[in-house]
């Protein structure tokens, strides 16, 4: 048995609209007469309006962006009056860029309704993407005002004073508001970077930390906490960052933060971590040439030369000609008792960066194993000379014989 179903009619006139056509059809139309046809049509104009506004709202959730813009502009010409169809209109021209139309849908919709917040809200948006900052923080400021509990106008204004570097005002805001959100982890987390712009870490380290408690599911805040700890020279609150981010989060960190975490090995005196920590750097990301500088410069600072030297051909190879790379190459040769290799290498430097101390320093050492004094000497006074003042050698004393 076929199964029968009601659909509902786009456009349904209502009784009341159906009885004044057929009264001012039979005779002539009084004026009280035509009002109510007018405010009958402007009704079902309103509902079409509406039903229009639905359907635009849907497809352009999900992206269908020529069909809401269609839809919309259908709504706006039923129902002028309509102050969201002209906000729906001017979210569809945003997000195909015709932002100086998207800009006179808002103000369309505000002069409809000067309280509608959500119109200022994106006029402000508009404004941002047009670089005009100063608009675009009046219209966040008014929407602030009039729906003052909604934290996304809250945080667009004090984001857009911190693109202006406008600091100050920015922490008025977010201190202001701090009561009416105090547990809104985005509160928190925009506070930390309020604080970092100002350069008070501790405080941001505090703002990222309640950020966090509140919204542990966060892996990206766990992340940027990791690099402001790193910032600050919190090697152990680096490495707890990034246990957290793979046993609660199941996270694989990216390059820059295994970077950070190898770093930070090294600093608490995990040497042999730290090593595993650069030698799966290395062979995951063959190619990452930032990686073998950092594993070289590693090595040297643990005095593992056959590493350092490793490094220095892998570089060399990817045509790295740097006088980091040249010093690699330098002292692994001067380690593996090659001081001939190791001497021509730093005096090849020093043609084109004669004031690299570091070269100097190393070039002395070599000269003195191979007894050549004389020459000894003279890198020696390079070496001294070049080196951060003031200096009266110490700086660079332990080059000679460790290769450092």
């Amino acid at each position: 048995m076929k199964e029968f179903t009601m659909k509902r009619s786009f456009v349904t006139p209502p009784l009341l609209l159906v009885g004044i056509i057929m009264l001012t059809s039979c005779g002539g139309v009084s004026k009280r007469g035509q009002e109510l046809r007018e405010q009958a049509y402007s009704r079902m104009d309103e509902v079409n309006a509406g039903l229009l506004h639905e359907q635009a709202t849907t497809a352009f959730e999900t992206g269908q962006l020529d069909k809401a813009m269609d839809l919309t502009d259908e709504a706006a010409a039923r129902f002028p009056k309509g102050p969201g169809n002209h906000v729906l209109r001017g979210r569809v021209l945003m997000e195909v860029d015709r932002l100086a139309e998207a800009e006179r849908s808002f103000k369309e919709a505000i002069s409809l309704d000067e309280d509608l917040a959500e119109a200022y809200y994106f006029l402000g948006i508009v404004y941002e993407r047009l670089s005009r900052d100063d608009l675009a923080y009046e219209s966040f400021s008014k929407a602030m005002e009039l729906e003052p509990e909604r934290l996304q106008f809250v945080m667009a204004a004090a984001e857009c004073l911190m693109v202006q570097n406008r600091l100050k005002e920015a922490g008025d805001v977010i201190d202001g508001r701090f009561d009416d959100f105090e547990h809104n982890a985005a509160l928190h987390h925009l506070h930390g970077q309020l604080m970092i712009m100002n350069g008070e870490t501790e405080k941001a380290s505090k703002a990222y930390e309640m950020a966090s408690l509140l919204a542990p599911q966060d892996s990206n805040l766990l992340e940027e906490w990791a690099r402001l700890r790193h910032r600050q020279g919190d090697h152990s609150g680096v490495l707890n960052c990034m246990a957290e981010l793979r046993q609660l989060h199941g996270k694989t960190p990216a390059v820059d933060l295994k970077l950070l975490e190898a770093r930070s090995l090294l600093l608490v005196g995990r040497h042999a971590d730290a090593r595993n920590a650069y030698l799966d750097l290395v062979e995951l990301h063959p190619d990452n040439l930032q990686i073998w500088r950092e594993f070289g410069l590693f090595a040297w600072d643990v005095q593992d030369w056959r590493s350092v030297g490793r490094c220095g051909q892998r570089l060399k190879a990817a045509g790295d000609r740097t006088a980091r790379t040249q010093l690699f190459l330098a002292v692994a040769a001067r380690e593996e008792g090659d001081l001939e290799a190791s001497r021509a290498l730093l005096q090849d430097l020093l043609k084109w960066d004669p004031d690299n101390a570091m070269a100097g320093a190393l070039l002395a050492g070599v000269c003195l194993r191979q007894g050549d004094s004389a020459a000894a000497e003279k890198a020696w006074q390079v070496a001294v000379k070049s080196a951060p003042q003031p200096s009266d050698g110490t700086l660079v004393t332990g080059v000679i014989g460790n290769g450092r």
